[in-house]
């Protein structure tokens, strides 16, 4: 008897999963997975290495204890050996291979996107004609109009509930054009009126904040490089002919096309 997948009320069996995978676009994801596989197989993961991860010990635990200690994890936490041999094992793996082949890029990576990551406070109004905006970057800049009351008349955005006051955000977040200004402004000058999507933006830089390089950042920096990574291995292996196919036999197998 084959064996089927069971969800919920439905039970699914080989083709119907792998019609599945395409129709829920979920194919490139188990490639990435497989692949993954693969390039962590070789990966050592000592005990001591998995307790100090799971548990915060440290390598002073003799082997017998951290059989134990880990034992007293799975138990804990209703985990299966072979869970925790798949599973978690698993990701710790993959997390150390990402320090292996990442951690090293990761103050080159920094300076390349330093711009991203930087953040910015500032106050903002959005109008739809060019002529009134005009109008009400003179009323700023020459007669000294209060930017919050503007911004609650007539700003056509969010910032409107917020008197005009966003942040704050990456300057990863901002429209090109407004990003670029805040780079190269200072703080306090209103600027505009920039075009947006349709819109006529005037901005004024309150606060600069420049990214440094925190552990979090490092981590961050870590995961994009291995996303990257990860899904040009994937986009190569889905975009050569014949390496994805549903085998019927040893002789015959249908090419599948993957959803993007």
């Amino acid at each position: 008897m084959s064996s089927c997948l069971k969800i919920g009320h439905r039970l699914l069996d080989g083709a119907q999963i792998i019609a599945a995978l395409v129709q829920y676009q979920l194919l490139d994801s188990l490639v990435e997975q497989m692949l993954l596989d693969e390039a962590i197989k070789d990966i050592p993961l000592t005990k001591q290495e998995a307790a100090t991860r799971l548990l915060g010990v440290t390598d002073s635990l003799e082997l017998d204890d951290i059989d134990n200690a880990l034992a007293e994890w799975c138990e804990a936490r209703g985990v299966t050996p072979e869970y925790f041999k798949g599973v978690v094992l698993r990701e710790l793996r993959v997390q150390k291979f990402k320090q292996l082949n990442f951690a090293t890029k990761v103050k080159s990576e920094f300076l390349r996107a330093k711009s991203d990551f930087d953040h910015v406070e500032y106050s903002c109004i959005q109008v739809a004609d060019s002529s009134f905006a005009h109008e009400l970057y003179y009323q700023l800049r020459d007669d000294g109009a209060d930017f919050a009351q503007l911004a609650r008349q007539h700003s056509l955005g969010s910032e409107k509930e917020s008197d005009g006051w966003v942040g704050p955000v990456p300057c990863s977040s901002l429209p090109e054009a407004i990003a670029t200004l805040f780079h190269s402004k200072p703080t306090g000058v209103v600027l505009g009126p920039i075009l947006v999507a349709e819109r006529f933006w005037l901005v004024r830089l309150e606060q600069f904040n420049a990214a440094r390089l925190t552990e979090a950042t490092r981590t961050q920096l870590i995961q994009q490089m291995f996303d990257q990574w990860l899904k040009s291995q994937a986009q190569a292996v889905i975009n050569t002919p014949g390496m994805i196919a549903v085998q019927t036999n040893q002789a015959e197998s249908t090419p599948i096309a993957a959803n993007h």
